[in-house]
């Protein structure tokens, strides 16, 4: 019993500090979990080379390779097309809702927030927003963990 609340305590801590760091740090923290995973990719892969896994290895070598010397132009470019699907997702479903005879105001607020969202994931402050929105949330679910570990 003492073990679960103790990592109850813990996981919800480190949700906590993450959910913090997200919010102060923003998209610097995409930068970072992009060289913690090449770090780990080459790591690995050198640990594999050593073990004479040469497939395995060279691939964890060049997937970390890439990772810290494409990393943040790989994101831009997701973001970007995610960003545009998104908002023609949204386009489309707005002008669907806008043929129907028997108009709902909230039936016409997910297709304009999509568009907007859409729009600030490809060529806005988008990430930032989402960063932020995530690290709140994980700042809640820790210290409503926190609180539940705490009176048990």
């Amino acid at each position: 019993m003492a073990k679960k609340k103790n990592s109850e305590l813990f996981s919800s801590l480190l949700y906590i500090i993450i959910g913090v760091l997200l919010v102060v740090f923003r998209s610097q923290t995409l930068g970072w979990a992009m060289t913690i995973a090449g770090i780990v990719f080459i790591v690995s892969g050198a640990l594999d080379l050593i073990k004479k896994n040469w497939t395995g290895g060279a691939v964890s070598l060049v997937i970390g390779i890439a990772i810290l010397v494409l990393g943040w132009t790989a994101a831009q470019i997701v973001l970007l097309v995610l960003g545009v699907l998104i908002a023609v997702k949204g386009v489309v479903a707005l002008l669907d809702v806008l043929k129907k005879n028997k108009k709902n105001a909230l039936e016409i607020v997910y297709p304009v927030l999509s568009v907007v969202v859409g729009i600030l994931l490809a060529f806005g402050n988008g990430l930032d927003i989402m960063i932020i929105i995530v690290g709140v949330l994980l700042a809640i679910d820790g210290a409503i963990g926190l609180v539940g570990s705490l009176k048990k």
